[in-house]
Formats: structure tokens, sequence, C-alpha cells
């Protein structure tokens, strides 16, 4: 059924959605992998009771030194004066100042320093180390919480969630569910549809286009929705093939993944097709003409109206000599039963106008010998269509690529790549005809429930990568709360973990690593009112297990693009696109932590505005005490 251009209802938050950029759905990074770490270190009882131990001897040891050389012989000059003055005063009778100034100029600085030290050994004894590393500890926190409020404050706003864009060129995606194809479907239809007209496939009978469509219709942007076969003549699927082109594609729907001992039958079908379309006047040749022809063929009566008399008599006795009709007759039958259904569902041409978002999707129910025929038959339309066309033909998406060959699949996407058109196939399972495909362009993983398929995944991905997936993806279907994770990679062994978090809900999800875990308040305010958390460090190791339980709308995206295989977890529920932290451009180069970014590179491309400044607050320097003060200790008091 074809829409009308709707007034535009989407929010802000979902406009963003139509940015373009062949984008697949959003990384996650935690700010604190930009945040600089306190650069003090934390104070250590032993080295504070070490120092106060030294610091005690050391004034011992000052004390009996300034005693012995200073102290003592100063009070040994001091009695020496004071006998001096005595003798002389019981001589004279007089009392002489000026030697009690000189005794006290010479002896009193040493016994004042005497004194001190001696002071100063009384109160390192009365020192409590414990007391002494509890101020300090207490300084440092509040010194190390500053801090951070300072990084906070300065990583404030700073995006979290960034887009995950890949070539505009061929992209296979492998497994997942219901759900997360329409979430995958949404995401990168709609950045498609930013830049171009897009044609979506559905030959899953799911209809795995429903959220994109109610996105596009909300946006204001025309969207058709064709059912199959119901809609055959009203889409208008064959309408525009020429009567060989149209031969060829019902040969070869015909004969759709036969063995090689059919090659035959399927160039006899062609060419008796071609010679039924020849016989029709004029060019065009749709299915329920040729059905009529082949029935008249056949010895039947054509359906009222839809061949001209001129055209029966050719068809029904001098266009197939009489042996050769005999030799034709089987092929003719075969072409009867298959056209004829086709030609129930024919009426009407092609639109005047395609629609910018234009979805052919297999309606619901058993599969049959029309919707298999349906199948390769657009398959071959599509390919004939992206070859032959002087315009620029749209993106493509194809879901339930199962359903085609391997031959019509290469052929399907040399026609694509040869024009630059972007073409996306996403198919349920990793077997028979997938598995060839696999590694032709960008590819991805989402959730494969069958061992033996997880297994060719894990192989094709490397056993030896890991990967982060953010909790909220992974808690999505269960509790449904905003959860996020970061990771440090341990690699995929066993190893040592230091669990201090609750793990994931119902039992966790086989296949993960807890290698640390911890908390920090709410962050993030859920655009349906969900309550957001943050939970730090789950790790993901790429083993069969853990791929037959990946969330709903989390991918694996094996990045070739490097020097080695990078394996990058996406994330593409179009919820996102509404949290506060979200970007539809690329996150910036973390560089190292608490630094600014080395400089534009591909990561940056699209990033609004300049890099912004990682770097740290400014430190004060150390201020040192002056040096007579440098030895003197702590005060009890505080």
């Amino acid at each position: 059924m074809r829409h009308p251009h709707p007034p535009s209802e989407t929010n802000g938050a979902e406009q963003l959605l139509f940015t373009p950029g062949p984008r697949l759905g959003w990384v996650y990074r935690d700010d604190r992998e930009l945040s600089a770490a306190f650069p003090e270190p934390q104070p250590s009882p032993q080295a504070i009771q070490a120092e106060a131990a030294a610091e005690q001897e050391a004034a011992e040891q000052a004390w009996r030194r300034a005693w012995k050389w200073i102290g003592m012989p100063s009070a040994l000059i001091a009695v020496m004066v004071v006998a001096l003055e005595g003798c002389g005063q019981a001589e004279t009778g007089r009392f002489s100042l000026s030697t009690v100034v000189a005794a006290l100029v010479l002896c009193g600085p040493g016994l004042v320093y005497a004194g001190w030290q001696a002071r100063r050994r009384q109160q390192w004894r009365g020192i409590d180390p414990g007391q002494q590393y509890q101020q300090a500890l207490d300084g440092w926190s509040q010194r190390a919480a500053g801090y951070q409020d300072a990084e906070r404050a300065r990583l404030d706003g700073r995006p979290e969630w960034g887009s995950l864009t890949v070539p505009a060129g061929r992209t296979d995606v492998f497994g997942g569910t219901a759900a997360g194809w329409q979430a995958l479907v949404a995401v990168h239809g709609a950045s498609l549809l930013a830049h171009s007209p897009l044609l979506l496939i559905d030959l899953t009978g799911q209809d795995t286009a429903s959220t994109l469509t109610a996105l596009a219709r909300r946006a204001g942007t025309e969207a058709a929705t064709w059912q199959l076969p119901q809609d055959l003549g009203r889409c208008g699927l064959v309408a525009d093939l020429s009567p060989a082109q149209l031969a060829h594609a019902v040969a070869e729907a015909l004969h759709s993944g036969g063995p090689g001992h059919a090659r035959t039958d399927r160039a006899v079908d062609a060419r008796v097709l071609w010679q039924l379309a020849s016989a029709l006047a004029g060019s065009h040749v749709s299915p329920q003409r040729l059905a009529a022809a082949v029935r008249v063929a056949l010895g039947y009566p054509a359906p009222e109206g839809v061949l001209s008399p001129a055209e029966q008599e050719l068809l029904a006795k001098t266009l197939f000599p009489a042996g050769y009709r005999d030799q034709v007759m089987a092929n003719l039958v075969r072409l009867d039963a298959v056209l004829g259904e086709l030609a129930a569902y024919a009426a009407t041409g092609w639109p005047a106008r395609p629609a910018r978002l234009t979805c052919l999707a297999i309606s619901p129910g058993p599969r049959t010998t029309t919707t298999e025929v349906l199948t390769t038959l657009i398959a071959q339309w599509l390919t004939v269509r992206v070859t032959t066309t002087k315009e620029n033909p749209p993106a493509v998406i194809i879901t339930g690529a199962d359903e085609l060959t391997r031959e019509h699949a290469e052929q399907l996407t040399s026609a694509c790549q040869s024009r630059q058109v972007p073409v996306t196939l996403l198919f349920r399972h990793l077997r028979d005809a997938a598995v060839p495909l696999a590694g032709g362009g960008t590819t991805a993983f989402m959730r494969l429930g069958n061992h033996a398929e997880a297994e060719r995944a894990a192989a094709h991905l490397g056993r030896q990568h890991s990967f982060v997936v953010s909790s909220y993806t992974a808690t999505h279907g269960g509790t449904r709360a905003r959860a996020y994770g970061r990771s440090g990679a341990y690699g995929t062994g066993d190893s040592p973990s230091d669990a201090r978090a609750p793990g994931w809900p119902d039992g966790g999800l086989p296949g993960f690593h807890e290698a640390s875990a911890g908390g920090q308040p709410p962050a993030h305010g859920a655009n349906w009112g969900h309550t957001a958390t943050r939970q730090r460090v789950y790790e993901y190791a790429v083993e069969p297990a853990t791929l037959q339980n990946l969330p709903e709308y989390a991918l694996l995206l094996a990045d070739r693009t490097g020097a080695t295989l990078t394996i990058r977890a996406v994330e593409c529920d179009p919820a996102i696109v509404t949290f506060s932290a979200a970007s539809v451009v690329r996150l910036p180069p973390p560089g190292r932590p608490g630094e600014p970014p080395a400089g534009p590179g591909p990561d940056t491309a699209g990033w609004p505005g300049p890099p912004p400044d990682d770097m740290p607050p400014a430190q004060p320097p150390e201020e040192k005490p002056p040096w007579w003060l440098r030895n003197q200790p702590p005060d009890p008091k505080h």
C-alpha cells in the first residue's frame, strides 16, 4: 500500500536517526576512560610508621649531638664564667654586669639550641603513627575528591555513545532475532534514507521493516509497502522488464538451486518463454499475458481481453511446429503451473512515482512454490534493474537473504558493487549458501542460537579476541534498566577476578569473564522513565557459547580496515539516540587518559567543532616549608 507524506511527528531525538552515514548502531565508551587518575599516591601506614620511627631516631641523635657538642660545653663555660665572676666579686666586692652579658652571649645560644632539641625529641616520642596516618588519609581523600569533582565537571556533557558507521558498500549480518532485525533495519535504514532512496526486500514473512516504516512516516518520508504475492501487479515488480529479461528471470526462478543436470531444462524453458514473449504484440509483457500465451500454446482458450485474436492465432497454430510442440510439451506444462498462480495476482503496473522508501515483503505464512519463485524473481529483477538502469539505483537491504541461492546472491552483490550501490544482506543462519559469503564485505554477527553456526562465527572472528558490550543492551530484554559497562582487556583465558558487584540478571550470561566491578550514582535519565545505572567491566570472550547468548540488540562487527582484525561491539537499539549522552557522529579518539586527542584522524570524521580539552586540572606547585621548619614534628593536636 502507498502512503502520502504525513506531517512530521518525530521528536528531535528520532529525527537524528536520519543523519547521513551507513550506521549500524552505537559503540559505548565510559567517560572514565578519558579521566586522568589522581596523581598523588594514597598514604601508606607502613611508610608513615617508618617515617615516624626515622624521625624519632633522628631527633634522638640530634639531641645527643647538640648536648654533647653544644649544650654541655656551653653549660661548662657558663659554670666557669659564673665561678670566675664569683671569685672577682669576692676580691672587689662589686658585681660585673659586662661579664654576665658576655656569659649569656657565649653560652645562651648553645643552651637554648640544646633545650630546643630536647623538646623536639620529647615531641617525637609523643607522636602516634596511627593518628598521623589517619590525618594524612583524610587530607588525601579531600584532595582526591576535589580532583574527581573537577574531572567530572571537565568531562560533563561529552558523548558516551558514538555512531558506528561502515563503508558504503556491501554489509553482511549473520544471525539475530526478529526484534533485533527490526532495530537494526530501523537504525541502518534511516541512515541510508538520509542519503538516497531505499529499497527494502523482506523475505522473512516477519515484517522486519515495521519500525523503519513507522519512523519514516513520522519523519515525513513517503513509504510504500507491498505484500507479495498479493500486490505483485500493483507493485509492478516485472512491469519494466523487456520480454527477453522477463523470460530469463522466470526461467531462473523456476530452476533456482537446481542440480547441474537441470541446466538443459532451464535453457529450454528460457527459450520457450522468449518465443512466447516475442509472439505477443508490443513491448509490454506482463505475467498475465505470458500465462495466457502458455495456456493458448497448450490448446486452452485465453482469458477474455488478455490476448488479441492475432496473437491467439499465432500461438495456437504457427509459433511451434507440431514436432517441436511435442518436445516442449513438458516445459509448457511446468510454465503453466507456475505462471498461472503468479498471473492470478497480476493487476496494474508500477506506480507512476516510486516512494523514497519502498518495501517488498513476502506475506506471512508457510513457504509455497509461489513464494519461492517470487524470491528468486525479486533477486533477478533487482539484478537487472541495478545493472541496466541509467539513474542512480537506491540503496538495498535484504532481510532473510538465506532464501537466495549463492549464485543469485553473488550476482546481485556484484551488480550492486559495480554500480557503488550500498547493499546489506541479513542472514538468519550461518550455514549452506551463507557460509561462503562470509567475509565478502563488512561482516557482523548477531545472536546465533545453533552451536555449529556459532562455532563457524567464532572461527571467523578469531578466538583470541575479546570485546565489550554495555550492560544496557545485555539487560534490555530482562530488567530493561539503563546500565552501561566498560572493560580493560584481560584476554580470553582463565584469569583471576575481583568480584565486588552483583552479576548479570537471571544468573548471568555464559561466556562472560568478570574482571572488576564498581558502581556510580544514576547517570542518565531514560527516555521511557527507566532507571539509569552504570556497571563496570564485564567482558565477553568470543566463544561459541557467548555468540549463542548475545543480547538481541548487540552485534559484533569484524573490522579488518587495520593491520589486524578488531572486534567492535555495536548496539543497535534505536532508543539509544534518545540518551542525553548519545551522538550520531563518531566518538573522538581517546588518546591517553587526561590528554587531548593526538590530532584529527579517521575516528574523528564528522566531529563537530574542535576536540574538547582533555587536559587534567592544573595542580599547584608543592609549597615547601622554610628550612628551619622542615624537620618539625607534626602537631599532635591536629
